[in-house]
């Protein structure tokens, strides 16, 4: 039986007044760039790198008071982890197609967003 539980809006790891738009922006452009990509093809990078980075860059991100990271931000933690941008989309162009997976991916970001502290 599939997991079907959806995630709860108020979860602790965003903020009281966190402007919830900026995060679902990203997960619709992701979710956007998924459904264009091509499913079956192509290698990507491992689920848990993915994972790990898109975690430390949100985590980071929400460290500033913009919630935004300056390129060079970006560029040093994907570096930490070996990847690229193009890496991050073209992992979510393979897997996109495959719902269950995403929702279990996104599922994770959001479980290690709880327990982690802050990078600073």
């Amino acid at each position: 039986m599939p997991n079907t539980q959806l995630l709860d809006r108020r979860s602790t790891w965003l903020p009281r007044g966190f402007p919830t738009a900026g995060l679902m922006t990203v997960v619709l452009a992701v979710a956007a760039a998924c459904s264009w990509g091509d499913t079956n093809g192509g290698s990507s990078i491992d689920a848990e790198v993915f994972i790990q980075t898109f975690v430390d860059l949100r985590i980071s991100a929400l460290d500033t008071d913009s919630q935004r990271l300056a390129p060079i931000d970006r560029e040093a933690i994907l570096a930490e982890h070996s990847v690229t941008a193009e890496d991050l989309t073209n992992f979510a162009d393979a897997h996109g197609g495959d719902l269950d997976f995403m929702r279990d991916v996104w599922n994770e970001v959001e479980l290690r967003m709880d327990r982690m502290p802050a990078r600073r």
